[in-house]
């Protein structure tokens, strides 16, 4: 009888293992996949990866390949943009001579609503800011926040996606944390 319950227990044990080390590897495969959508969409050739600079120029995303790079998805309709802003200001601001960019990536207004917006706040000048004509990028990465904000290495990898408004000692010990592995 002993021997019975020994046997069934270790089947449970053996099960629970098998189920844990194959829910290890479909979580990494996934994130590894949504990190190469998240590459790709930053750096896409779709036609709908429009993305256009605070002059309304076509820009490519391209230039930006090879740099430590913090995108921070917003819009003027989102109450956490005036909070967001001037925390990311900040921070760029001590990080501009580290080869770290912060790109604040609007979701697709128009050129004119986001003037307007911009008239209503501060001038953030370490802020880069580009126009997702199509929303492409919210999208690409699986936006469901407001705001949302992607941290890249060099290579293109994700290191870090918040979702939520930033905290200023966070960022700044995420980006210290990759400038030293980098070095």
């Amino acid at each position: 009888m002993q021997k019975k319950y020994l046997f069934v227990i270790g089947g449970i044990v053996f099960l629970v293992i098998v189920a844990g080390i194959s829910t290890y590897y479909i979580r990494s495969n996934a994130t590894l996949r949504a990190q190469n959508e998240a590459v790709k969409t930053l750096f896409s050739d779709d036609a709908n990866a429009k993305f256009l600079d605070q002059n309304s120029n076509q820009i490519s995303l391209d230039a930006y390949k090879d740099t430590i790079l913090v995108v921070n998805v917003w819009a003027s309709w989102s109450p956490y943009t005036p909070i967001e802003f001037p925390i990311l200001n900040e921070v760029a601001e001590q990080f501009k001579d580290k080869g770290v960019r912060f790109l604040v990536m609007n979701r697709k207004e128009s050129q004119v609503q986001i003037e307007r917006y911009l008239a209503t706040i501060p001038e953030f000048n370490n802020l880069e800011h580009i126009i997702d004509v199509n929303d492409f990028f919210y999208a690409g990465i699986d936006g469901y926040a407001m705001p949302e904000t992607i941290i890249y290495d060099t290579n293109g990898v994700i290191i870090q996606h918040i979702r939520g408004v930033v905290v200023k000692n966070d960022l700044e010990n995420i980006l210290n944390q990759l400038l030293q592995a980098a070095e």
